[in-house]
């Protein structure tokens, strides 16, 4: 068959669907046959640069088997491990999914670490990818691009890192997420992920919690197993032709 699309590829499509007006896309994602799962997902963020986790993104492609399946569970093969998407996908295309995260862990970075104004605290996570987590005054901030890209630069975080930017605000959770390889986001779920597991660290409150990002509300869930998972839409927004015909999820 043809090529699989690769960084190169996925960096030209998200330009293109961009400068079209479709969509600003995070990535691309790419699923293949697996020998220990239902298919194996490879993710491209818009930069060319290759992913090591995506919680929403795992989500799409599990509502691309499930639909495709008739199944209400699927194991799907990541770079970080084997996970599960299960939920129920409807004729009209949106669905409610949850998706398997595996372990998170998170710790308080040291008081040495400098902390912009409205930054109160922040948090190193990792998600099977790298995180950090500031808690702040105002999650609207309009610091939180400038501080993401930064960031990629630190040495505390070789290789680059997602931030996230985390406050409550009229009895809610809110988040933004700068996600390293592609900018901010308009949802991020295993920013999500981390960011509840910062709160159930640092102010002790229990799992499932509710987080509102701007592209819709995630919802983090503990598993028997001790790891975490990311339950939220997903909704099917048609075809759009890049050179070939593929099929774009989004979630919200």
């Amino acid at each position: 068959g043809s090529r699989l699309p690769d960084g190169a590829t996925a960096k030209r499509w998200c330009a293109e669907a961009t400068q079209e007006g479709a969509f600003q896309p995070d990535g691309v994602l790419v699923l293949t046959q697996s020998e220990v799962a239902a298919a194996k997902l490879v993710i491209w963020n818009s930069d060319g640069s290759l992913a090591a986790a995506c919680g929403n993104g795992l989500r799409c492609a599990g509502w691309l088997l499930l639909r495709e399946s008739g199944l209400k569970e699927v194991a799907i093969e990541t770079q970080t491990g084997t996970r599960k998407v299960s939920g129920e996908t409807h004729k009209g295309g949106a669905a409610r999914l949850e998706a398997e995260l595996g372990p998170v862990k998170v710790e308080r970075l040291e008081a040495s670490f400098p902390l912009l104004e409205g930054e109160r605290s922040a948090w190193r996570g990792d998600v099977g990818n790298p995180h950090c987590v500031f808690l702040v005054d105002d999650v609207r901030s309009d610091q939180l691009v400038g501080r993401g890209r930064a960031l990629q630069l630190d040495p505390a975080f070789p290789g680059g890192v997602n931030v996230g930017y985390l406050a409550e605000e009229a009895g809610a959770w809110r988040l933004r997420v700068f996600e390293r390889g592609a900018g901010e986001t308009g949802a991020c779920g295993t920013g999500a992920a981390a960011a509840a597991a910062v709160l159930r660290e640092a102010f002790g409150l229990t799992l499932p919690l509710d987080l509102e990002l701007p592209a819709g509300p995630l919802t983090v869930t503990k598993l028997a197993d001790g790891g975490l998972s990311v339950t939220g839409g997903v909704e099917h927004q048609g075809a759009l032709v890049l050179g070939a015909e593929e099929s774009a999820g989004r979630d919200i």
